[in-house]
């Protein structure tokens, strides 16, 4: 009987450790960078730059709806901002845990933001631009990619439900500024705190007044206790003489004779699936009974799903998708947004 030639053994691999992972935080699909070339800029270039910047991050289709006029199809769209990437104005987020179906998200370059500042001091504005949001060496994450497009996709809603009626005006939208506004500094249990909405918007209708939002998109990713911490913080700036200052200014710029400080929070629900939207929706509903009526009263919520219906018809804030806290009896787990009442409208 012949004997077998001994086999070598492989080495024995090392398990990776902690200070490994970081290098694997990348895309699982990176998009071919565009091709530097000479190209002209656009006149409607400073418009996109500025509306990429106010929502951090946008993919190409919220552009083109946003500005139909200028780039009246999706092939027109992914050209000249093709240009702007070769103008070194824009770039892609280099997004973690994506498939190759994920689509280019841009935002504003240093190069971009000079731009910007450049063109507002041609019409004689100083603006000192915001640094933050910059390309992270390892990618940013998919969720919190998510939760700005999300936002971007709410605004964009707002914009384009206003723009088809004629009794709708959006006097301004704000995200950035909102992060370092001293209006917004607050005070939470004796201790300094900072009140940081998702956005903010200011609406008219005529015959019926102005209404500033404060939004926050909510995808299942605080628990119901930092969620109601939020809620708190929220309470404690609406009861204090700043926030009502604020909230006066801010509506006798836009021409209100006797402001009062009245506002509504917006929280847009969603979860990875309907059924999980629906219990979220249900817990956040019991954190908010907690408060009381002269608070909660200012909440009204919605979610993804029923945003998601009234895409195509624009009309996210004047359909009637909205609940308010004061017309809800929760009763235990809700299965179902069905079986909760008080839909209501901003707008009749």
């Amino acid at each position: 009987m012949s004997r077998q030639p001994p086999t070598k053994t492989s080495p024995r691999r090392r398990p990776l450790s902690v200070w490994e992972l970081p290098q694997l935080l990348q895309s699982v699909h990176r998009h071919r960078k565009t091709t530097k070339k000479a190209v002209r800029e656009r006149p409607h270039f400073r418009a996109i730059l500025a509306f990429v910047h106010r929502n951090r991050f946008a993919v190409a289709s919220q552009i083109q709806r946003r500005f139909p006029q200028q780039l009246p199809s999706d092939r027109t769209a992914r050209r000249h901002l093709a240009e702007m990437e070769s103008l070194g104005y824009l770039d892609v987020v280099e997004t973690n845990g994506t498939s190759p179906l994920w689509p280019k998200v841009y935002f504003v370059t240093r190069r971009g933001l000079a731009r910007l500042r450049n063109a507002l001091k041609e019409k004689g504005k100083e603006w000192t631009e915001s640094a933050v949001d910059r390309r992270r060496s390892t990618g940013s994450s998919s969720e919190h990619v998510l939760h700005e497009l999300f936002t971007t996709e709410f605004l964009l809603m707002v914009w384009q439900t206003a723009h088809k009626r004629s009794d709708l005006e959006i006097l301004t939208i704000q995200r950035r500024s909102l992060a370092k506004h001293e209006a917004f500094k607050t005070v939470l249990a004796g201790r300094q705190t900072r009140l940081q909405p998702d956005a903010m918007f200011l609406y008219r209708q005529y015959g019926k007044g102005m209404m500033a939002c404060f939004v926050e998109l909510d995808l299942d990713s605080m628990t119901p206790r930092q969620m109601a911490t939020k809620f708190r913080r929220y309470q404690a700036w609406a009861d204090s003489a700043t926030t009502g200052n604020f909230l006066k200014n801010l509506y006798e710029q836009n021409g209100a004779k006797k402001p009062a400080a009245t506002f509504r929070i917006l929280v847009v629900v969603g979860s990875r699936n309907r059924q999980s939207e629906h219990r979220r929706f249900g817990s956040l509903l019991q954190v908010v009974q907690q408060f009381p009526a002269a608070f909660t009263n200012r909440i009204w919520f919605t979610s993804m799903q029923q945003l998601h219906e009234v895409a195509e018809a624009s009309t996210c804030f004047t359909a009637r998708i909205w609940r308010r806290p004061r017309d809800i009896a929760v009763g235990g787990e809700v299965s179902d947004l069905s079986q909760i009442q008080g839909h209501v409208s901003f707008c009749g």
